[in-house]
């Protein structure tokens, strides 16, 4: 169930090296006063603490149920910001980076909750 876990963990990680791809920091509303460079670099250096975070928790049951929510509201917001001009997650490469983890995130509640 852990290995299920750290699968999720590492899928996340994928979606967020695409994103840096895909411009992603475009569609924060905190980064739009910064040049495109500037959103890029701060965007970029915003995921050193997520990770920390991330991985000081990895083995914290709740953080792993907040962990698997997270994926799942993550591909809703991914849904609602679909008709933004600057989103540019519009290939099936990026989208199983951020849907193929809610199938994955659901299973690990359910095994989650069986415990």
């Amino acid at each position: 169930m852990y290995f299920l876990f750290l699968i999720n963990v590492a899928w996340l990680l994928g979606h967020e090296m695409d994103a840096i791809h895909q411009h992603e920091w475009r569609l924060f509303f905190f980064l739009k006063p910064l040049n495109d460079d500037a959103a890029y670099r701060l965007f970029t250096a915003l995921h050193i603490p997520l990770l920390v975070l991330i991985l000081s928790q990895l083995q914290v049951g709740q953080f792993q149920w907040a962990f698997d929510g997270f994926l799942i509201i993550h591909a809703g917001l991914h849904v609602f910001f679909r008709k933004h001009s600057h989103y540019e997650f519009n290939n099936w490469f990026s989208n199983i980076w951020i849907f193929g983890a809610v199938p994955l995130a659901a299973l690990h509640l359910i095994l989650l909750a069986m415990v």
